[in-house]
């Protein structure tokens, strides 16, 4: 009897959602360093539509537009950048809620992180830096084809030069498609 309650009690967690989003991610984007004190640090970040609505959640299957402020607090200029992403999935697992990895098998690892747009930010000198660009996530069509719309997602961004990190962020954010 006590086996079956146990088992009950496992299935019955297995098959529980999360509650509540992490960091607030049911209403906005969350960004937060991985390890504070790392020389870049965000300022301010927006993602909007084309017709320069706010709309949350991020639609995935829509060009976004990027404004990102960010400070490279180094005593150091770096010559190159490249951005290393990790996509986890916020979700239960037998009644536990907690961040899962999703393979990506490099399609998200050395990513140019100089040119945005009609802009090259590289080499990127000490100071505040202002990038508008354009985002069409296309090229990750078939990573972005698996990701469920009811969960959130979080990106692990590594940022590197000369192959060594720089800096680490992550952002969390609900998703739409369509």
């Amino acid at each position: 009897m006590k086996v079956l309650l146990v088992f009950l009690m496992l299935a019955a967690g297995a098959f529980a959602s999360c509650d509540k989003d992490p960091e607030g991610t049911n209403e906005k984007l969350y960004v937060a360093s991985c390890k504070p004190g790392d020389p870049l640090v965000v300022n301010s970040i927006a993602i909007t539509n084309n017709d320069g609505s706010t709309d949350y959640p991020v639609n995935v299957d829509a060009t976004l537009n990027l404004l990102l402020n960010f400070t490279n607090t180094a005593n150091q200029a770096f010559p190159d950048l490249t951005i290393d992403a990790g996509i986890d999935r916020y979700t239960d697992i037998f009644g536990i809620c907690s961040w899962i990895g999703i393979p990506t098998f490099g399609l998200t690892s050395g990513l140019n992180a100089c040119s945005f747009g009609d802009t090259n930010i590289c080499p990127l000198k000490v100071g505040i830096t202002v990038v508008k660009d354009v985002i069409d996530l296309s090229q990750f069509k078939e990573i972005i084809n698996i990701l469920s719309a009811s969960e959130p997602y979080r990106l692990t961004l590594t940022f590197k030069s000369g192959g060594k990190e720089v800096s680490c962020y992550t952002v969390e954010a609900r998703i739409v498609k369509g």
